[in-house]
């Protein structure tokens, strides 16, 4: 099995593809205004505030992320909707569920249900359902490879 932060990247792909894309709704007058505005302070700029603005632009951007992997998400997809809700006795759907697409209130309304509100119980409770899931993505995988992508389509 892979290691922690390789399955924490996967879980983080799968909501890039699949998450919500809803946004904060913007006029289109908003908008031109806010241009506008900064296309006329920016006119007042000499060449050395210019310069320092677009520095300091650069060095508080957000690093790029890599482009998404549909392939893997549309896998952990797929395993995640076919999965039953429990699982060895543990609500594997909704915890997976509610750790990758939900909010960090709902996880710890979640934990503290599960009676793992605090640390070292939260990680564990956290680590087993996760560890759940991907045996089965990697269940899911292996028959995929074994019989050429054609496994409960």
């Amino acid at each position: 099995m892979e290691n922690e932060s390789q399955l924490l990247s996967r879980l983080a792909n799968w909501r890039r593809v699949y998450g919500d894309k809803s946004g904060r709704m913007v006029s289109s007058t908003y908008v031109f205004c806010r241009y506008a505005e900064a296309f006329i302070e920016r006119m007042k700029e000499t060449e050395e505030e210019k310069r320092q603005r677009e520095e300091d632009e650069l060095r508080y951007r957000e690093l790029p992320q890599p482009a998404p992997d549909y392939d893997d998400a549309e896998l952990l997809q797929e395993v995640w909707s076919r999965m039953p809700d429990w699982i060895e006795g543990i609500p594997v759907k909704k915890n997976i569920k509610i750790f990758v697409f939900g909010t960090a209130r709902e996880l710890e309304k979640r934990a503290y249900k599960a009676g793992a509100s605090r640390g070292e119980d939260f990680v564990r409770w956290r680590d087993e359902f996760i560890r759940i899931f991907f045996e089965r993505v990697e269940r899911e995988d292996e028959l995929r490879k074994e019989f050429g992508g054609f496994v409960g389509r």
